[in-house]
């Protein structure tokens, strides 16, 4: 018999997280046994256990598969350190809610056998490319957002005005405090939280969720992903221009006669998960939907 390919496992872990280290422990001596893992680590993480490290960039290049173990928030700083990387990319939860992570802290050790085999199944999912249009005529190019954009009004009592354009067609002008671009992954995070719908994973969609609109019949809008969409902020006297914000990272304000262009990235992002993973198991566990039928 042949013997295991060997797995390069890239090792991340959240330092200000409780249980981080218990978590890179558990991989460390697990490893010890199964000569065909090799563990490197990112430069924090090997801190923790006094041994070298690289930067996530560079770790990518030299991993089959990066181990994530945080919450949604590491993940995504993950995702946005090695985008366009297409290694597999697997998270461990050890943070509160967390849809991207594949496992929770204490279920670590049910993913070992399948590191051993390299069976794990990839969920390729859509990011958001996005390219910011500054009054000066700089261009700046935001080339990955997993979960989502979004543009929310200062920190002041008034409503902001966002003009939406897909593709050559006027959506709508929204009078409300902001509103969420969101991927089918980001779908289950702001979004969801402002009213919008949830999406699959694997849906080729973008849904625009208005954030405490001032039209009661304004509502989430799921669009194709065929179509640019276009984002202006529509000028008001005395309202500050609304921050723009990037899988949650302060991307500047959207002043006027400036503007957004929102496409789906080039390059998917590879979410790493164990074979029998269920979506819909996860989302009745985190969202504890029940019924007589469940």
């Amino acid at each position: 018999m042949a013997a295991p390919k060997k797995l390069n496992i890239g090792v991340v872990v959240n330092c200000s997280k409780q249980g981080a280290k218990d978590v890179l422990n558990q991989l460390l001596e697990f490893s010890q046994g199964h000569p065909n893992l090799q563990l490197r680590f990112e430069k924090r993480t090997g801190g923790l256990i006094k041994s070298p490290g690289f930067g996530e960039a560079e770790l990518a290049k030299k991993s089959d598969l990066l181990l994530v173990a945080g919450g949604d928030g590491s993940l995504l700083d993950v995702v946005e350190a090695v985008f366009p990387t297409q290694v597999p990319i697997l998270g461990v939860n050890i943070g509160s809610l967390g849809f991207l992570t594949a496992v929770s802290e204490a279920e670590v050790d049910t993913i070992f056998p399948y590191l051993v085999k390299n069976d794990l199944r990839l969920s390729p999912r859509l990011a958001l490319e996005t390219r910011f249009h500054h009054l000066n005529g700089k261009i700046q190019h935001i080339p990955c957002a997993l979960n989502d954009v979004v543009i929310s009004r200062a920190n002041v009592s008034r409503l902001v005005r966002i003009r939406v354009e897909v593709g050559d067609y006027l959506v709508t002008e929204y009078v409300c405090d902001g509103l969420i671009i969101a991927t089918p992954t980001g779908s289950t995070a702001y979004s969801l939280a402002a009213g919008g719908p949830i999406l699959s994973p694997d849906a080729d969609s973008i849904v625009l969720t208005p954030i405490c609109p001032h039209t009661l019949t304004n509502r989430a809008l799921v669009v194709g992903t065929d179509q640019v969409i276009r984002i202006r902020i529509v000028p008001q006297a005395g309202v500050p221009a609304p921050a723009v914000q990037f899988d949650g990272r302060p991307g500047g304000n959207l002043r006027s006669h400036e503007w957004l262009e929102i496409a789906p990235a080039k390059s998917r992002v590879q979410l790493a998960y164990l074979p029998h993973s269920d979506f819909y198991r996860v989302l009745r566990q985190k969202l504890k939907w029940s019924g007589a039928s469940v």
